[in-house]
Parts: C-alpha cells; structure tokens; sequence
C-alpha cells in the first residue's frame, strides 16, 4: 500500500496558521476596539496657530529685509520695504489732479449760484471729482503696500529673495510664524469620543528635548476618518514654552482612560 504525502507551500500553511488563529485574532481585536488603544499614549505634533507667507502687492525693488531665517520680530515691525519713488510720485500726480477737479467743482457751484452755469455741467464737474478722488486713493493704497509690516510677533522661518532684487507682484518674499502660540495635533481612535471631550488634560513628552508639558484638549475634529477610523485633537499648552519650536514631535500621555 502506497502512502502519498502531499507537501504543502508556505503560503498554504500560513493561511491554516492564520485560520487556526483567527478566533485570537479577532478576541485581540475586540479588546483593542473596546478600549480604543493600544497604549495610554498617542504621537502628537507641535504646530503654529499663526503662520503666513508674505508676498509682494506690488512690483518694485526691494530696498530693505531688516530680518532674516531665526531671527525675532514685534508686532508692527518692518518686514519689508520697497523703493516707492515711482509710486510717491505717481501719487502726488493723483493727488494735483484731484485737486484741480477739486476748484472746478467748486468754482462751477458758484457759477451755478448765479445762473451763469447748467445743473449739467455742475453735475459732470462732481462726478469728475470724484473720479480723480478715487484715482488719488488708489495710488494713496500703492504707496502704503510700499511697507509690509508685521501682524504679529513671532520669527521669521525663511527669506526667500534678497535685497536689491526687483521682484513681480505676486512674489512670495518671506514665511514667518508666532511661536509663541503653538499647538498639538494629535490623531486617536474615534471610539475614544465614548469618554474624550474638550478641557481633557493630558501630559506631553517632547522628544527633541525630554521636556514633559501640561496640555489640555481644545479642540475636537469634526469629522471622522472613515478608513482608519480616526479622528483629530488639537490641544493646548497650558505653560510656558521655552525652547518649544514648531515641527517638534512627542507623546501624549492621558492621565485617564475610560472604556
């Protein structure tokens, strides 16, 4: 009697390990999902509330950059200044022709006081006015744009063109943020809104330093990933943040967790 030995591939016996192991895999599962973690701690990272890139509103040369990358700015401070020759002197044009207008609309009221002159022709010298006005404004708006100042106090994260360059409108000068308003994001399972709401506390660990900080939930998302059944925090710091840079990375750890 002959006995035939069927020699099974690896593939077909790691699908029976995996069969055979189901009912622990699937126990494992269950107990991650009613809890909701895997540990007390989830990786969270730190960013700014306010951050922006200033372009250029105007083309011109820019005549002066007093800050560059790293360096400290108050709010109100020059970030950049432009040569506004060619605007100031565009703007006190405007500002003659407004006004000329001006005395003609005036004039022309007189004239109209003394029937020597249309309602008409009043009416055009207004509307005329108020056109060169309009102009003078606009130029007046040009000339201001010739300054970016800060909105903010924070630090400047890169500058990218120099000074003396002629840059278009349009062109991104320089990327700045307030590190002094830092926040975490921070990505949990979803079932964790069975016990999280906002105000939760919970402690930092930053790598980049060791330092551990006291934060509080501010914020919850407000949609749920479908896939990863995710759902993202943002949370607060509740101390002072020195040595904090935006970009660092830790752990959250909550002080309670509830099923």
């Amino acid at each position: 009697m002959k006995i035939k030995i069927k020699i099974l591939n690896v593939r077909t016996i790691t699908l029976l390990l995996l069969f055979c192991n189901i009912e622990n895999i699937n126990a494992a599962d269950d107990d991650f999902f009613s809890t909701g973690i895997v540990s007390d701690n989830v990786r969270g990272l730190i960013k700014p509330v306010e951050k922006a890139v200033i372009s250029s509103e105007i083309t011109g040369r820019i005549n002066n950059i007093p800050f560059k990358s790293g360096d400290r700015f108050k709010k109100g401070d020059l970030l950049v200044g432009f040569d506004c020759s060619f605007y100031r002197a565009d703007l006190a044009s405007a500002e003659a022709s407004y006004k000329s207008r001006q005395h003609v609309y005036e004039n022309n009221k007189e004239l109209l006081a003394l029937n020597a002159i249309s309602d008409i022709d009043v009416s055009i010298s207004e509307s005329e006015m108020q056109v060169a006005r309009a102009a003078r404004t606009m130029k007046a708006i040009r000339v201001n744009q010739c300054k970016i100042k800060a909105p903010y106090s924070g630090r400047v994260i890169e500058v990218a063109v120099n000074e003396h360059e002629n840059v278009p409108a349009d062109k991104e000068i320089l990327s700045i943020l307030n590190d002094s308003d830092l926040e975490i994001e921070l990505i949990v399972p979803s079932n964790w809104l069975n016990w999280l709401s906002e105000n939760e506390s919970f402690s930092f660990q930053i790598d980049e330093t060791g330092k551990m900080l006291e934060a509080k939930i501010s914020k919850i998302g407000a949609v749920v990933d479908p896939v990863s059944q995710t759902i993202k925090l943002i949370g607060k710091f509740e101390g002072e943040l020195d040595s904090v840079l935006s970009g660092m990375s830790g752990t959250a750890q909550f002080k309670e967790i509830e099923n």
